[in-house]
């Protein structure tokens, strides 16, 4: 009982001297002596400051580097037809959205990579001279040739104005479908005969630019326009646009016409667009897949058609 009394006396005591205990003191560094000549922060001054960026972001909004006042802006720059259990030979087309047309039950995942995420990329936009080409695939062809000062023009090619118009925008096959490997390496025989068409081709133009380029080159583009001495023309479509855009994905292709625009069509953004469900990949008749991703690659290109 004397060895219990005693250990709890002793406890006690720890006790008390723990709240009678001095607080510690703690030597700050000083906002003065931060910025002073005592250097008690090592070199660096109070207060200092950092930031964050918090970020967010919808559809494709990559800058292809292109610049001129007559560029190629955007291109769909993945096409995704999914991942599929089989190729039925009598169900041989894929639309960009990941589906095998008419046999849902082939769908494995909405990308080719295995992934539920579907890559063919869509425009959102609320421009209203630009709706019905929201939620397609897209490419753009920015026109500013308007705003091309000709003051000095020994400095351009003598066909060259400051008139919108007189371009070309096409698209082509490089290359055959093909197995690649998981570094991209083509590998096996390429796919002969497999054709991918752009189906119902939509357009719109509009003067917000830099809205919907989002690149800093087109900020001034409103202004630059307001304070032309002789005002353009009124903004009109290039006069020519591809409905159906189709090709036979082989080596060597040949240029087909998306769009065409004659002199003084085509002022400002013009953007062409396809829904993905209307971009249509048919693979040839009785070809035997194999496991694994299949690849081919387009070019576009914007032409100008002045006399040179």
């Amino acid at each position: 009982m004397k060895f219990t009394k005693l250990t709890s006396s002793v406890l006690a005591g720890a006790t008390l001297l723990s709240i009678l205990a001095p607080t510690a003191t703690f030597a700050a560094t000083s906002t003065a002596g931060s910025q002073g000549p005592t250097d008690d922060n090592n070199g660096t001054p109070l207060p200092m400051t950092d930031k964050t960026v918090a970020g967010i972001s919808f559809g494709d909004n990559t800058d292809n580097g292109n610049t001129g006042f007559l560029r190629l802006q955007m291109v769909p720059h993945v096409l995704d037809f999914g991942n599929h259990k089989i190729l039925d030979n009598s169900k041989r087309d894929f639309t960009a959205d990941g589906k095998n047309t008419n046999l849902d039950s082939n769908n494995m995942k909405a990308s080719f990579d295995n992934t539920d995420a579907n890559q063919t990329k869509i425009l959102n936009t609320n421009d209203k001279d630009l709706q019905d080409v929201k939620n397609t695939a897209w490419a753009t062809v920015v026109d500013k040739q308007v705003t091309r000062q000709m003051a000095t023009p020994s400095q351009y090619h003598a066909d060259t104005d400051n008139h919108a118009g007189l371009w070309t925008l096409s698209v082509k096959s490089d290359d055959a479908l093909q197995r690649v490997d998981n570094q991209g390496n083509k590998m096996g025989t390429p796919v002969t005969g497999a054709k991918l068409a752009f189906n119902n081709t939509k357009s719109g133009l509009t003067q917000e630019v830099y809205g919907l380029t989002g690149e800093g080159q087109d900020a001034t583009y409103t202004a630059d326009v307001a304070a032309l001495t002789t005002a353009p023309s009124p903004a009109k479509p290039a006069g020519t646009i591809g409905k159906t855009i189709s090709t036979t994905l082989a080596a060597g292709g040949t240029d087909q016409t998306v769009a065409k625009a004659a002199a003084d069509e085509g002022m400002g953004a013009n953007v062409y667009g396809w829904l993905p469900s209307d971009i249509k990949l048919t693979m040839p008749q009785g070809f035997k897949v194999e496991n694994g991703v299949y690849k081919a690659n387009l070019t576009w290109t914007l032409t100008s058609d002045a006399a040179s």
